[in-house]
């Protein structure tokens, strides 16, 4: 379904020796590669068509994407916005849409981590974390009842080092943390290769 985002008049500009039509900045940038097309009709009317891609996915693909490995548990439209939930063990995918504006689709990719026994353990999954943080927007969020984030979060309030002696001190108690490790991308920016790629680094 096509939709008239704006359609108005506009003077043919003069650059030099060329004729200069301006597009608009909020769609177009310079020096980015669009395809143009030229159409004459029988009345004399020539009709220039441009286009570019804007997006590339969105929920529907994301979707298709999925749909052999991932068990789809939500998927629905409320109030203008498509939300998509999919899950595979530990691994999640969420994908949000508004299906009234032109805006990006986002997807959350994100794997939860149980098994941290050991500062060690913590380290390797920082490590995980930093490499997937050199090509995409990735962070580690941690998972467990108030005192266990308290102490996680504030360290040194608690008379400890840091967030890695933490996690020690917290075992020894018989307390223990949970991490989820997330990514996020949107349909602007990333493409689903990009989607593939980490969903395979986060995989058991």
């Amino acid at each position: 379904m096509t939709s008239i985002i704006k359609e108005h008049e506009q003077r043919v500009s003069r650059g030099g020796n060329s004729p200069l039509v301006y597009l608009p900045k909020e769609y177009f940038s310079p020096g980015e590669k669009i395809n143009s097309r030229l159409e004459t009709e029988h009345d004399g009317t020539i009709r220039m068509v441009i286009t570019k891609k804007m997006f590339n996915f969105n929920c529907d693909r994301v979707r298709e994407f999925v749909g052999k490995n991932f068990n789809v548990e939500y998927d629905k439209t409320v109030a203008g916005t498509r939300v998509l939930n999919a899950v595979q063990g530990n691994l999640g995918l969420n994908c949000t849409q508004s299906t009234r504006e032109l805006e990006p689709t986002y997807v959350t990719v994100s794997r939860r981590f149980n098994e941290i026994k050991s500062a060690e353990d913590y380290r390797n999954l920082l490590g995980r974390v930093r490499q997937l943080s050199e090509s995409f927007d990735a962070y580690i969020e941690p998972e467990g009842d108030l005192d266990s984030l308290n102490v996680y979060r504030e360290p040194t309030r608690y008379g400890l080092k840091d967030k890695t002696e933490a996690i020690a001190a917290l075992r020894e108690t018989g307390k223990k943390l949970d991490f989820s490790v997330i990514v996020r991308f949107n349909n602007k920016k990333n493409d689903l290769d990009e989607i593939n790629t980490v969903l395979k680094k986060l995989a058991p």
